[in-house]
């Protein structure tokens, strides 16, 4: 992996056929960016102490998010969210919350032996049950 920073993107280059780059930092901090030469957090090589500064407030914010912490935790909705074993209902509503696209006409609860179309429709998301329970992770098609 080889490791490229300028003033405003790091790139880091995986592999020879991907590479990553990130704009690291706003403009109006690139602007305030002291002349110092300090070692960066995170084998990230050299910078400034204003850089220095920065990746570890951003390092501090990834950790807080692993921790559940806070940030947007879309672990809690649907498609993320397993359904199995919730009542055909409560993972239609699911359904609906997680992805605000889609039309309630075309969230279908099915018994699990139902003969359906093959078709594939982004629109649609087929929720089947056995005995009121989802037995499937519901999918769009």
């Amino acid at each position: 992996m080889f490791l490229y920073i300028d003033i405003r993107h790091i790139c880091i280059i995986c592999s020879p056929f991907q590479s990553i780059l990130y704009d690291i930092i706003p403009q109006s901090l690139a602007m305030r960016q002291t002349r110092d030469f300090v070692l960066l957090p995170g084998d990230y090589g050299r910078g400034s102490s204003t850089l220095r500064t920065w990746i570890e407030e951003k390092m501090a914010e990834d950790e807080s998010r692993k921790l559940g912490g806070g940030g947007d935790d879309d672990d809690d909705k649907w498609p993320a969210k397993i359904l199995v074993n919730m009542s055909g209902e409560e993972a239609k509503a699911a359904v609906l919350a997680g992805d605000s696209s889609l039309l309630e006409a075309n969230v279908h609860i099915l018994p699990s032996d139902s003969m359906v179309t093959m078709d594939y429709r982004e629109d649609r998301v087929r929720i089947f049950v056995k005995d009121g329970l989802v037995v499937s992770q519901p999918q769009h098609g």
